[in-house]
């Protein structure tokens, strides 16, 4: 699936399906692709903008809707996880000031991030044979050496893919080239030749998950002509949401 195509279907379905039934409903979508493998996360978040949110964070129990799909390197979507937020293990936080999710510290801190399943952290001394209920995570944890980084985990092995980093499916360090991780000594051989090559050029370094504000229903229908049908039916739904709301105000 195309990047543009992914984006697309990601803002209709964040529009038709996810917004609450509030007219105050502010909503992001956010994108991340992995250093190593190219592994790919999708997401699309929403919370109530007339609320005052301490230091101005927006965390987990904050939310109204939070869902993340997770691709496959050649894009197929691998798993889909609705309303996340609801779901043990989550950690959520999001900077309405600078409009960036928080993800620089450890998956369980409030300046982390925990997506997707229970994260399994081995590193953090956790039981993987506890992880029966747990598959693909997205999470941050900078190592003791305090560098921010981010993985992917498939803590079940449901998909059967090799590993991109140490022990991981994918990373991505922002601080680090591609070719820093390569000389590290632990990029996965069927990322490099001559078996393949890192997804990221090798003078590139790796990217935290982006976040792009949703235009207003309204507005967005001039944007997507390939997620139409989805962005008309999240239209209707939000008018209807409005009509209620007077209704009930009357």
């Amino acid at each position: 699936m195309s990047p543009t195509l992914k984006k697309s279907l990601l803002m209709g379905l964040a529009l038709s399906l996810a917004i609450p039934a509030r007219a105050e409903a502010i909503t992001f979508t956010f994108d991340w692709t992995g250093q190593i493998a190219g592994f790919q996360v999708s997401g699309a978040f929403g919370y109530d903008a007339t609320q005052d949110y301490t230091d101005g964070i927006v965390r987990t129990e904050d939310l109204d809707f939070l869902d993340i799909s997770f691709f496959a390197p050649d894009g197929v979507l691998l798993r889909t996880y609705e309303d996340n937020h609801l779901d043990p293990g989550v950690n959520f936080n999001f900077d309405t000031s600078t409009q960036e999710i928080l993800q620089v510290g450890s998956y369980n801190e409030p300046d982390g991030l925990s997506l997707g399943a229970i994260n399994y952290d081995r590193e953090s001394g956790n039981d993987i044979s506890e992880a029966e209920e747990s598959s693909l995570s997205f999470w941050s944890k900078p190592p003791r050496s305090s560098t921010p980084h981010l993985h992917i985990d498939d803590w079940r092995d449901d998909f059967g893919f090799p590993i991109g980093f140490s022990s991981h499916e994918d990373v991505s360090f922002p601080p680090f080239t591609t070719q820093q991780l390569v000389d590290d000594g632990r990029v996965g051989v069927e990322y490099l030749p001559p078996n393949g090559q890192p997804a990221t050029p090798l003078n590139e370094t790796g990217q935290f998950a982006q976040v792009a504000r949703v235009p207003e229903p309204t507005s967005i229908l001039g944007l997507l002509g390939i997620s139409s049908s989805l962005v008309v039916a999240g239209f209707k739904r939000w008018q209807r949401a409005n009509e209620d709301i007077a209704q009930q105000e009357a």
